[in-house]
């Protein structure tokens, strides 16, 4: 079996937020709640960032991928936020299941400005 070599530092805090579904005026809004087992230890990697033209004006969205133990309650849109920094984190596509064992996963994060 091929281990991922980011699996053997799992070291990185990041806490878990589920994503719940509130009807408003028959409108739905997001809310995020802190998952039942919150703490999720990880390696977390950050990239350079990918440079976008919104409305004219340059932004960098800042990516990442956190690889983990598999957890099954880990899905998209959830959302964690980094320990070190309490930069809030969404978890884009669906999460990789290495070789499909149900031991360890690797998400694709975005990270979230103020304002989003």
């Amino acid at each position: 079996m091929v281990k991922p070599k980011e699996i053997h530092a799992l070291t990185t805090p990041v806490k878990l937020y589920h994503r719940h579904l509130n009807w408003i005026s028959g409108a739905p809004e997001s809310v995020y709640i802190e998952a039942d087992d919150p703490m999720v230890f990880c390696s977390f990697k950050t990239f350079g960032g990918t440079e976008s033209v919104v409305n004219g004006q340059i932004i960098n969205i800042s990516t990442a991928t956190l690889t983990t133990w598999y957890r099954q309650d880990i899905q998209s849109p959830d959302r964690i936020t980094l320990l070190a920094d309490n930069s809030e984190w969404e978890i884009i596509g669906d999460p990789e299941n290495y070789e499909m064992r149900n031991q360890y996963m690797q998400l694709r994060l975005r990270k979230l400005s103020r304002g989003v």
